[in-house]
Order: C-alpha cells, then structure tokens, then sequence
C-alpha cells in the first residue's frame, strides 16, 4: 500500500479502515471544506508531476533521442542535386569521406554514412527517404559523393577505395580476378566501430527508377530505414 493511503486512514481509523465520509469527519471535527482543500493541493501537485513525467515519455518515443553521430552540428551536405529534395528541407548528411571514416570506425564512433552520387538514378529516389529517416531518428548520417572529384570516372575512383574495401569489403561484390565492384546508393551503419546494418540499393523488386515507388514499395523502404537505424542506436 502507498504511503499517502496508509497515512490517510491512520489519521481516522488506526485500527479498522472505513470509507471516510461527512458523518466520519464531523465526529473527527474535521471540516469537510478544510479537507477538500487539503486534498486538492497534493492531488494537483501529483497531476502536474504526471503530466511532465507523460510529456518526457512521449519526447523520448517521438525520435527526440540525442544525435550520437560525430557528424553532429556539422554544415550540412549540399543535397540540391537530388530532385526528390525541396529547398526548405532540413538536410541531415554531412560530407566525409573514407579516411574520416575509417578514423571514427577506429574510434568506435556510432554513426552512419551512405555512398551515392547525383547522376546515379537509384540515388535519386533513396535519397529523399534516407534523408527523412534520419531526421526522425535524430541522427546525422555522413555522405560520400563518389563523383566529388570529375576525375572519378567510376565509384571505385573515390580516394582510399584501397582502404575502404579494407573496414567494408566483405559487402562489395568481387569480379573473378578478385577486383571489388562499389555499387551505389549503399548505406552502413556502425556501432561502435562494427558495421551492423547495411543498405544496398532501393528495395527489394524495385530495379526500373523511371517508375515511381509503389505505396507498397514506399512503406517497406521506411520500414527498413528505420529499423537500420534502430540497429545503429540500439533503440
């Protein structure tokens, strides 16, 4: 029994709890205006501490997570090549690159970084939604442009591709003379220097770009992102 409870019915019936009403409270001389006063304040109180407890739950379940990603607060990438992104849009990609990222992987940073470039088509259509899902998981994703440089004909031409299969060459595909093959979009994400999700291409089924997502197609893929950054932040 609650302490509050227990008190109550001592100060009345030590011995033999009854429900308190008016007739009880007149032979305790006990006011019953005095005594709806006396109970309102706490009950107020105990309301009011309730409802900031409610708010402060539903903040935490709402994506209000703090952004463990080093790439925090950092100037935001310049997305305004990807069509699917509007000029308002608050932009949660950050430039790296993959000394950056292989530093943080050695540091056992959480964090995660998408590979993808403006002229690849399936990029244009993942990147609205990855730049979505990471804005409500609250988490600051770095973003490698694999034609940064116009020298870098081919997405294996990005600078420290040799040491970049070196921390993620278990997820690329090798040709039979042992090359690596980096397609784009990819997505991984790492937790604490371990990658522990990855995202490779769009979705499932989808392989023609000039057509638009189906609402079917829409709904696994924000699924997925979601989940992946569940992954990453352990939420």
């Amino acid at each position: 029994m609650q302490k509050g409870k227990q008190t109550w019915y001592n100060d009345l019936t030590k011995e033999n709890p009854e429900p308190i009403t008016t007739e009880t409270m007149k032979t305790a001389n006990i006011n019953p205006r005095n005594m709806i006063l006396t109970l309102a304040v706490p009950v107020v109180l105990i309301l009011a501490g309730l409802f900031l407890l409610a708010g402060c739950g539903a903040g935490s379940e709402g994506g209000t997570q703090e952004d463990i990603s080093p790439y925090a607060g950092k100037t935001p990438a310049d997305l305004s090549g990807y069509e699917g992104i509007n000029e308002d849009d608050p932009i949660h990609l950050v430039e790296t690159n993959v000394a950056e990222v292989t530093s943080l992987m050695d540091s056992k940073k959480t964090f995660a970084v998408m590979l993808s470039y403006e002229d690849c088509d399936f990029c244009q259509v993942i990147m609205p939604y990855v730049n979505e899902a990471a804005g409500e998981a609250n988490q600051t994703v770095g973003y490698i442009n694999t034609r940064k440089d116009p020298s870098w004909m081919t997405n294996t031409d990005i600078k420290d591709f040799d040491l970049f299969t070196e921390y993620f060459g278990e997820y690329l595909e090798q040709d039979k003379e042992g090359g690596y093959h980096l397609y784009t979009p990819d997505i991984y994400y790492i937790r604490a220097g371990k990658v522990v999700a990855y995202h490779d291409g769009v979705v499932d089924g989808y392989d023609d770009p000039s057509r638009p997502l189906t609402d079917q197609q829409q709904k696994e893929l924000k699924e997925n992102l979601a989940e992946e950054f569940a992954a990453m932040t352990g939420n």
